[in-house]
């Protein structure tokens, strides 16, 4: 990431197509199918809009399960990145504040867990309870 990006907290996870997931009763709904960048172990996308009160990151662990996110950093509120091949996620910005796959913070200012949503995979879908 440049430090031209990290100043203006310019993520590069992109956003899911909205053809690819749906939000309703409380719950966003990702057709795994039509998500192809969640497929690979490190890959990332995020769900904007459709009702949903703040983004969510959706990321491909290094174990291989699928995780769900407030796409937002606890410290300064900056989006979220996976960092690739490590098994933890940063904050897009100058102080880069890192985490587990907890949510619990890492390294960095930021001193309190991102929120972590519950996830179930089933039938090609992946079910996301925002609460």
């Amino acid at each position: 990431m440049s430090i031209f990006k990290a100043i203006l907290g310019i993520c590069d996870t992109k956003p899911l197509a909205e053809t690819a997931w749906e939000s309703r009763d409380g719950q966003a709904i990702v057709d795994l199918k039509a998500a192809t960048m969640l497929t690979a172990k490190g890959g990332a996308a995020y769900l904007k809009g459709k009702g949903l009160e703040k983004p969510v990151l959706v990321v491909r662990g290094q174990d291989n399960k699928l995780y769900a996110y407030q796409d937002r950093c606890t410290h300064g509120g900056r989006k979220i990145d996976p960092v690739a091949n490590e098994g933890k996620l940063k904050c897009c910005s100058v102080n880069h504040s890192t985490f587990n796959y907890d949510g619990k913070p890492l390294s960095g200012p930021a001193k309190h867990d991102i929120k972590r949503y519950e996830t179930t995979e089933s039938s090609g879908r992946l079910v996301i309870k925002i609460t």
